[in-house]
């Protein structure tokens, strides 16, 4: 039982670096579209830089090379999501909390770094939350990946397996609540773009496409400024 529960560490360990790759796409898709939280992901990287840090003090392997990685792609959102905060000015947020973080994880005991890092897990996903529930129009565009935030849940179900049979309260409860908000992202972003394609279905529905529309226009403008003279009669 035991070893299903390392492997299915490793499973979680391997869905949470999955995840960051839809947003990290998405982000660079448009990096004008609205509703990515770079507060959010700011956060998740902390979480998991704590949680590699407990992984490498109480000796839990799956808890290293997915959080190692997840780290790299957080940093990479955080710096390409709009923000009302400057590129470098995010860059200088996040280069003086990494010490800090770092001699937690070396000053403090294990438990007290996997109690650090549950803390900070189990607030990275509100900013998302609150952006996707109130934050942004019913209907309307997104940057939100909503692949990515059903595959952190999915990880956050691994976790909770192992930590069921590891018997670790702290990454029980840290997966639990990750699990609730990752699926109300997912829900709202869902119900927003569903919206969005009722609502341009709604609008218009015996309009011209625009290029057709377009061309039209500038059959008009062209007959109206062709000369008397060379005008064909009709």
């Amino acid at each position: 039982m035991g070893d299903a529960a390392v492997a299915c560490g490793y499973v979680g360990a391997l869905l949470c670096v999955c995840m960051v790759v839809p947003q990290i796409a998405g982000t660079f898709r448009d990096r004008s579209l609205p509703g990515v939280s770079a507060l959010s992901w700011a956060l998740t990287g902390l979480s998991s830089g704590a949680w590699l840090l407990y992984g490498l003090r109480a000796h839990e392997g799956p808890q290293i090379p997915g959080n190692a990685l997840v780290v790299t792609g957080a940093v990479v959102i955080v710096l390409a999501a709009p923000s009302p905060i400057a590129q470098r000015g995010r860059a200088g947020i996040l280069a003086t909390a990494v010490p800090v973080l770092i001699g937690s994880g070396v000053l403090l005991p294990a438990v007290d770094v996997g109690l650090v890092a549950f803390g900070i897990g189990i607030v990275s996903t509100l900013p998302q939350v609150a952006k996707s529930l109130v934050g942004l129009p019913v209907a309307g565009a997104s940057a939100v990946a909503v692949p990515s935030w059903l595959l952190r849940a999915v990880a956050q179900l691994c976790w909770m397996f192992f930590a069921i049979v590891e018997r670790d309260g702290v990454v029980l409860a840290s997966s639990s609540l990750i699990l609730c908000s990752s699926l109300l992202v997912s829900a709202a972003e869902l119900r927003r773009r569903r919206l969005s394609r009722a609502s341009a279905k709604r609008s218009s529905p015996g309009d011209p496409p625009l290029d057709e529309g377009r061309r039209r226009c500038g059959d008009l403008v062209d007959v109206r400024r062709t000369p008397e003279r060379n005008r064909v009669p009709l």
